[in-house]
């Protein structure tokens, strides 16, 4: 297996994870309040639930890249910056996850007050 296709690989498994935890969140929080759609709900995913999975799972992901390239034995940090890519990456990566929960979150039904 080449080193990118590694890479590749690790990038899809930390997407994949964040997207089914992000959906069992958004699922636990539609079960909870079926009826009604709040805004700092929303904010809260968007602005520390999904950085916090993000920096989890593609941080794991980047450790074991960094321990895959330089031939360790033992998860290794390189001691590098973040390359332009995986800078990329990961910003693309923000947008969509906020982009796909602002679409489940639009489509909950709005409570109105009688």
């Amino acid at each position: 297996m080449t080193p990118t296709a590694a890479t590749i690989l690790l990038y899809l498994g930390a997407l994949f994870l964040t997207v089914a935890t992000l959906w069992f969140f958004s699922y636990v929080n539609q079960t909870i309040s079926p009826k009604q759609t709040d805004l700092r709900d929303f904010l809260v995913l968007i602005g520390v639930v999904v950085p916090f999975l993000m920096v989890i799972y593609f941080g794991f992901a980047i450790l074991i890249y960094d321990t895959i390239s330089l031939r360790a034995t033992w998860l290794t940090a390189d001691d590098t910056e973040l390359t332009f890519s995986e800078s990329l990456v990961l910003a693309v990566t923000y947008v969509g996850l906020s982009g796909w929960l602002w679409l489940r979150w639009r489509r909950k039904p709005i409570a109105v007050d009688k």
